[in-house]
């Protein structure tokens, strides 16, 4: 009995739980804010998308195109039956890029949509800028990644041909009337859910899969409506991360 005892205080003593981990509650995470921290972008596999090459460190056999997938985790979503999520923020951002042919890569974020006047329309339809460098008109939909009763906070960047459904999306959410005393109100973008699913799409420079966006319906649940609203707040001018999408053509 005496060395059962032993026994039993040696191993509470060697053994973490959840009430040793309450004690220590966010502890060396005190000087993380928001601009320390990479959110999460849901985006599409498009054909030469590393997680369906082979030949990339990325690749996913179970992954196909037009699939979703998380770019942090790699995890990944049929894209027919998409995901749902919960519209937090939204932002619209100018992002420069250096040319192909001239190197590549990022080269300047502008916040203020003047800097589209300083560009002349080219023969492929890109915003060129007199250095030569193009201007990529990018949204930026902050929202709640719903699986279960888990809620993540991920990006979804909207360029090029899919510019015209995130006009949609935002029309979407102004359009929502909630009747409260016998006034109705615009509610809040996070007082609704939206099934994010893909669609084939082409037109005469290829072809390639875009987003489809749907209304399923109210938030009902107190704690996500909350959860939701804390992420907006997080999500200010000067404190939104900026995960900046990689160059694509469609």
């Amino acid at each position: 009995m005496e060395n059962e005892t032993i026994e039993k205080e040696t191993k509470s003593l060697t053994t973490v739980d959840a009430s040793v981990l309450a004690q220590d509650e966010g502890a060396g995470l005190e000087n993380i804010s928001a601009d320390d921290l990479l959110i999460p972008s849901l985006k599409l596999v498009q054909k030469g998308s590393p997680s369906v090459d082979p030949t990339e460190s990325t690749y996913t056999e179970e992954v196909k195109v037009g699939d979703i997938i998380n770019s942090v985790t790699n995890e990944f979503y049929d894209g027919s039956t998409g995901v749902t999520v919960v519209p937090a923020a939204y932002r619209r951002v100018f992002l420069e890029y250096i040319p192909r042919e001239a190197g590549g890569g990022l080269a300047g974020f502008h916040e203020d949509p003047a800097i589209l006047s300083q560009t002349h329309r080219d023969e492929m339809g890109k915003d060129v800028l007199p250095s030569g460098n193009y201007i990529q008109t990018t949204a930026n939909h902050y929202v709640l990644l719903l699986e279960g009763e888990k809620y993540t906070p991920v990006m979804i960047a909207m360029y090029s041909s899919q510019l015209k459904k995130s006009r949609r999306w935002n029309s979407i959410m102004a359009g929502q009337r909630i009747m409260n005393g016998g006034k109705a109100i615009v509610p809040a973008s996070y007082s609704h859910k939206y099934r994010l699913s893909t669609v084939a799409e082409k037109n005469s420079k290829g072809s390639w899969f875009g987003w489809k966006i749907d209304l399923v319906g109210q938030v009902e649940e107190i704690n996500l409506y909350n959860t939701a609203k804390e992420f907006a707040k997080s999500t200010t001018a000067s404190e939104m991360p900026s995960t900046r999408p990689t160059e694509e053509s469609f």
